[in-house]
């Protein structure tokens, strides 16, 4: 380890005006934070010239690698010829080739794209259609969501209320009387003498009782990451997703996966929720790997099924009045 330099410390010093997340806002500059120069693979490099390896990818983001010069030509390429287009008005054939690519790798009849500009925004677009949905069926009353203890979905004030990180919402106000959460499916905490396949069973009739509990007529969605990411990397029992969905099928609750961390590669496929989990959710959400975090972006992928029970309720038009500049 090299002594630090006097542009580290020139660096420390300006970042005492940059709020980094979830920073412990009574001692901002203080934290002696690691200053990333460059990247190369899997490798990062800071500013007093140690090479490190990059182990999260940022934060599951960069998943083909930092510095692919196949990406940076893309990209610069692309602001050459077009900086930005309005989405409200007008389509590129970018925008347009890449919901298709999007439509054709997703599960099932995930068919309809919408851009966002990250993780936390695709989860908050996928929790607004599903109460829009409700509205449009005509049941106002269906607006109430399920989520898990350890979850996260995200930072703004709607995926925020549904993240289970009960520590992380100290001070900070939450949507409390719509959501609900059940206990973390790890199968490292089951008590001791309980099977997985038993553990499995109890996790899944717990989300049974709390729709029961709640009323079929008022739980709108079941939010679940494939693996929950920074709750723990939490690997769920086998077969605990298909039960899920078979209760919310049952009860006639949508099934959201957030497959924010667990797309485009991070478990093998580019998602997870069919290829490992043999899932077809009827929302989907993804971010960091969808553009291995050159550029901030997420996308809501809503299925066909949603689409057209929506176009069945009438012939008037149902604007969808959710949208980003970005």
């Amino acid at each position: 380890m090299t002594e630090q330099t006097e542009i580290t410390r020139n660096i420390h010093e300006m970042d005492k005006h940059f709020i980094h997340p979830w920073e412990d806002i009574t001692s901002i500059g203080e934290e002696q934070r690691t200053v990333v120069v460059q990247g190369d693979g899997i490798y990062i490099t800071d500013s007093d010239g140690n090479r490190l390896i990059d182990g999260p990818g940022g934060m599951w983001c960069v998943n083909v690698g930092h510095g692919r010069e196949e990406i940076i030509e893309a990209v610069t390429n692309q602001m050459r010829s077009l900086s930005y287009f309005s989405p409200w008005s007008e389509t590129s054939s970018t925008a347009a080739t890449l919901a298709g690519r999007l439509a054709t790798l997703s599960p099932g009849d995930l068919n309809n794209v919408f851009f966002t500009t990250g993780g936390s925004t695709a989860v908050d677009s996928a929790l607004r259609f599903v109460f829009f949905y409700n509205n449009c069926l005509g049941r106002p009353e269906k607006k109430h969501i399920i989520s898990r203890v350890g979850a996260y979905h995200g930072s703004t004030y709607l995926s925020a209320s549904c993240a289970g990180k009960m520590s992380e919402k100290a001070n900070m106000d939450m949507l409390e009387d719509r959501v609900h959460f059940l206990s973390n499916p790890k199968p490292g905490a089951r008590p001791a003498g309980m099977t997985v396949e038993e553990f499995c069973t109890e996790k899944v009739a717990e989300l049974e009782n709390k729709l029961q509990q709640i009323g079929p007529d008022r739980v709108a969605a079941f939010i679940a990451e494939p693996v929950m990411g920074s709750g723990g990397v939490i690997i769920p029992p086998d077969g605990y997703f298909k039960k899920c969905l078979e209760v919310c099928r049952k009860y006639d609750v949508l099934f959201i996966a957030d497959e924010v961390v667990t797309s485009f590669g991070r478990l093998g496929y580019y998602f997870a929720s069919e290829d490992v989990f043999d899932v077809q959710p009827d929302l989907l959400t993804t971010a960091k790997g969808l553009t291995s975090g050159y550029l901030p972006m997420g996308a809501l992928l809503i299925s066909d099924r949603l689409i057209g029970e929506i176009k069945a309720t009438s012939n008037e038009a149902k604007s969808f009045s959710n949208g980003f500049t970005y």
